[in-house]
């Protein structure tokens, strides 16, 4: 059967999508991307959407399949919802061209593409804080974020999650000041998102406003908050204290990633909590627990 055969297979609406079949889309060369292409945009969306997620899930348990080329692809879909998913597809790939194709999309027509396109740019935002890339391209990039946070044409979820990448800009005073107007900001989405920056940011200058933000009455600042406290890592272990309370919180979201904070942070008296969760009656926060310590371990290697 040949490869335009096989793609008519598993074009099919309906039909369930078989894994033996999908791995015919791994690693396909440019010719072959060129006829995917060509059918491709006969599918139905509602088909093409089931087709991209799949395969997204079976990279995570198969890591000899690549399927980028498809996901690079499907950035150019008629359909918003299978842009997103081809996003969301790609965030193993740590590419100059992936990124390119990232910020291009942050001027997408839809603003959902916007927001993920967003998202995936903030492991690029950590990588050019790191030195991992070239100095021109984190000021592309970061000049791009601030662009897109000061839109005031870009719908909030947008703009909040240009914010989120913002926060690994640690020595951009613009970035920091942006951070601090979106905390500032009326909806709670906006703070939110202005906590987690602060904790990427690992500045000294937001430690008082994350531990604040540990006590308070939203549940999603708390969330937040204990998210932040774990992205500071070592220098968060002065919050240790005030992140105590969140692992017995109410919200098991919330003590999960306080929990998963005390892995991150380190130490031995995070250790020495996580031992004593990683015996807890519940399972979520015994799984969490252990989860975190394997992690600690990990890092101590």
């Amino acid at each position: 059967m040949s490869f335009e055969e096989q793609l008519q297979n598993i074009g099919e609406l309906g039909k369930p999508l078989a894994h033996a079949e999908l791995k015919a889309l791994s690693n396909l060369g440019p010719e072959t991307l060129k006829a995917f292409w060509v059918i491709w945009r006969e599918f139905p969306a509602e088909r093409r959407l089931e087709i991209v997620r799949e395969i997204d899930a079976l990279t995570e348990d198969n890591v000899d399949l690549d399927f980028r080329p498809v996901f690079r692809a499907c950035l150019s879909d008629a359909d918003p919802e299978v842009r997103v998913a081809a996003i969301k597809g790609l965030w193993e790939d740590e590419s100059a061209r992936a990124m390119e194709r990232l910020m291009a999309l942050l001027d997408d027509e839809a603003g959902p593409v916007r927001a993920a396109a967003a998202v995936a740019l903030a492991p690029y935002a950590y990588r050019a804080e790191l030195g991992e890339l070239p100095a021109a391209t984190g000021q592309q990039l970061q000049a791009a974020l601030l662009r897109t946070v000061i839109d005031p044409e870009q719908p909030l979820e947008v703009r909040r999650r240009a914010i989120e990448g913002l926060g690994y800009f640690a020595g951009s005073k613009e970035a920091q000041a942006e951070i601090g107007r979106a905390y500032a900001h009326p909806e709670l989405a906006m703070r939110e998102s202005a906590v987690l920056a602060m904790g990427r940011s690992m500045r000294p200058t937001w430690v008082p406003y994350i531990e604040r933000e540990l006590k308070s009455p939203s549940p999603a600042l708390r969330y937040e908050a204990a998210r932040a406290v774990g992205e500071l890592g070592e220098e968060g272990r002065p919050l240790l204290a005030a992140l105590l309370p969140l692992l017995d919180d109410d919200d098991i979201e919330i003590s999960q990633a306080a929990i998963w904070a005390m892995g991150q942070v380190g130490g031995p008296g995070a250790k020495r909590v996580l031992e004593r969760l990683a015996t807890s009656k519940d399972e979520a926060r015994r799984q969490a627990a252990n989860d975190a310590l394997e992690e600690l371990r990990i890092s101590e290697l």
